[in-house]
């Protein structure tokens, strides 16, 4: 069996990732805490449910999900806005959790937490508790947020998306001064979380809204299947606070999957989620790493803590094809999963953690049907 020998330091970012991306299905070795996100993601599981989908010339304007009938009220505001009907219920649940009377210590009141004087503005003399009040409002507001930023998009309705959040939680000016979505890490986050709820639990298909988007560009033709069948998600993508690392890996730069009851013994088989071709490995923290063998864009794979695996650089292979099994190869102990990670489709055919190709797995898994049920 061919192995490429990986740079220490890559070795040493795939080795953190099996020291923090572990929150496996059944009893781990290794217990991490204080992890950022996957609570949320976890509730957030399920929700995209293919029955839900409704006809494809109403599926731009339908939401499921939204509560008390709220459904119209925040349909008509996304067009208000200019704004994807699933990106406007993910925003108004992450301010107020769908609670007329919520309020916050800075004054901000209501389902959509305006401050008096934005209220004042665009309330039109409602009442800021009432919803049937509140959700018009902030279709209004988003609708000139949107206007203010829309020279910086330029075409790109994506980033138009994206830079109208931004301008909600950081303000225009920052959205201005910055060029873009400001480099704040609280605002980055809150864009991204946004889109991942209107994806995950308020969009009838499972579709990415507009400015959701993993990347920016086609995803291509054909379904995928799950890498690791009956396998549960247990850790997501995205900003840790995990004692004991460094700063610079608590960033999870990929997905875990783990077979319950696998323990730390061999797991399920992992499998091709569409056509690939082996391009390398790291046998240190048992990775097969792989690009999309077909149509763009190929994407690049990293399917790693492999317990075994039977495939060669250079073999191709079909979707559902065996890659090796499910395990817990690393220099640290942990639980046996599957880490999964995702690469912009310009990375190099053998290509590590941290070097700027990682993309988040689970909007592109969700949307090409490849989602653990």
């Amino acid at each position: 069996m061919e192995e490429e020998e990986s740079r220490s330091s890559s070795t040493l970012a795939i080795t953190v990732l099996a020291l923090v991306g572990v929150v496996a299905v059944g009893a781990p070795i290794v217990s991490v805490a204080g992890i950022a996100l996957v609570t949320d993601m976890q509730a957030a599981m399920g929700q995209c449910s293919p029955s839900a989908v409704v006809s494809d010339e109403d599926s731009e304007d339908a939401v499921i999900n939204v509560p008390n009938g709220w459904g119209p009220l925040v349909e008509e505001a996304a067009k208000t806005a200019g704004l994807p009907v699933s990106v406007v219920a993910a925003q108004l649940k992450q301010e107020s959790n769908w609670n007329p009377n919520a309020g916050s210590s800075a004054g901000a009141q209501g389902i959509a937490q305006f401050m008096p004087e934005t209220w004042a503005q665009y309330g039109n003399g409602g009442n800021v508790t009432d919803p049937e009040d509140a959700i018009p409002a902030y279709g209004r507001y988003m609708a000139d947020l949107k206007n203010e930023v829309k020279s910086l998009a330029g075409n790109d309705a994506d980033q138009l998306v994206r830079l109208t959040l931004a301008a909600y939680n950081a303000g225009p000016g920052a959205v201005a001064q910055h060029k873009g979505v400001p480099p704040f890490a609280e605002t980055q986050r809150y864009v991204e979380r946004i889109l991942d709820g209107g994806q995950i639990e308020f969009s009838p298909g499972c579709e990415a809204p507009t400015g959701g988007k993993a990347w920016d560009g086609d995803l291509g033709e054909g379904e995928w299947t799950t890498p690791l069948p009956g396998g549960k998600f247990t850790s997501g993508y995205g900003r840790r606070n995990v004692p004991g690392v460094p700063e610079w890996a608590q960033d999870h730069v990929g997905l875990d999957f783990a077979t319950p009851g696998a323990g730390s013994g061999a797991g399920g088989p992992v499998i091709a989620p569409t056509d690939l071709r082996i391009t390398g490995f790291n046998a240190a923290d048992g990775c097969v790493i792989a690009k999309e063998d077909g149509d763009d864009p190929d994407f690049g794979f990293a399917f790693c803590h492999l317990n075994s695996w039977g495939v060669k650089k250079g073999q191709k292979l079909s979707r559902g094809d065996v890659i090796g099994v499910e395990g817990n190869r690393g220099q640290f102990g942990m639980s046996t999963h599957l880490h999964i990670e995702i690469y912009k489709p310009n990375a190099p055919d053998v290509v590590f953690p941290y070097q700027g190709f990682n993309i988040d797995p689970e909007p592109i898994l969700r949307e090409k049907g490849a989602w653990p049920a």
